[in-house]
């Protein structure tokens, strides 16, 4: 099991979650600002000796407890950074969607900083810790995400085969590319009415699409006019896996 990092709920972190925190009322952000600049005047003019982070925080507290502009959800946003802090306790997280496996190949990493931001953001009823130090995020809507904290050996390794297997796909874009190009028209994003097809990664998935900028009058060139169906058969010719996606598009997995 990875050991916790120190705790740790001082001012500067909570200040920086603040800072970074999405508010509804967008003046909040100002506010924060504006606290934090007068505490750090004050202390160089040499009106008081304090923690310039510790007090801004006493008066940002101060604040929410208030009756100005934004206290309640100031209010609300200190508690989910506070909570978030407490609950976050390692450095390295493997992240995983209920339902999927860690060893399905998409699973991702998160820092300690990344996944307090996430926690913070979502507010503090969605996030619960367990007994293993494991943060579970439920959505909006259904179902939740847990992270998982790992040591920093298995989270470098884990980056590491992440990294790899992006290179690999953008290689394999390239590859698709390339052949296509041979065969059927490509779409020329620098054309004022581009129209072709188009080839994009991301993950560890190649997309083949159709794109026209403009509407399309008639059957359709990717279905009916079987610019889809020569893709998929040019692929599969040189050994790429290809399935057809809901959207119509071409996904290339292998």
């Amino acid at each position: 099991m990875p050991s916790p990092v120190t705790p740790e709920t001082d001012a500067n972190n909570l200040l920086g979650l603040l800072r970074s925190a999405p508010f509804s009322a967008p003046y909040l952000g100002e506010i924060i600002d504006w606290i934090r600049r007068s505490v750090h005047q004050e202390a160089e003019q040499g009106r008081g000796s304090f923690d310039t982070d510790a007090e801004a925080v006493r008066r940002l507290d101060a604040y929410a407890t208030g009756l100005g502009p934004g206290a309640a959800e100031l209010g609300r946003r200190l508690s989910d950074a506070r909570h978030a802090l407490a609950a976050v306790q390692h450095d390295h997280y493997l992240r995983l969607t209920v339902g999927q496996g860690a060893d399905g190949g998409t699973a991702q990493v998160s820092r300690r900083s990344e996944l307090l931001k996430l926690a913070t953001a979502v507010g503090s009823s969605r996030v619960a810790a367990g007994p293993t130090g494991a943060i579970v995020i439920t959505s909006a809507g259904s179902g939740s995400t847990v992270f998982r904290p790992v040591d920093p050996e298995v989270a470098h390794q884990l980056r590491g085969a992440a990294r790899e297997r992006k290179e690999a796909t953008v290689r394999r874009a390239a590859a698709v590319r390339d052949l296509l190009a041979q065969h059927v028209r490509m779409v020329d994003w620098s054309e004022p009415q581009a129209v072709g097809v188009a080839v994009e990664s991301s993950d560890t998935t190649v997309t083949v699409s159709w794109w026209e900028s403009h509407v399309a009058v008639g059957p359709s060139l990717w279905i009916e006019g079987g610019v889809r169906l020569l893709c998929s058969a040019l692929l599969a010719d040189r050994g790429y896996a290809v399935a057809l996606a809901g959207d119509g598009a071409l996904h290339v997995t292998a």
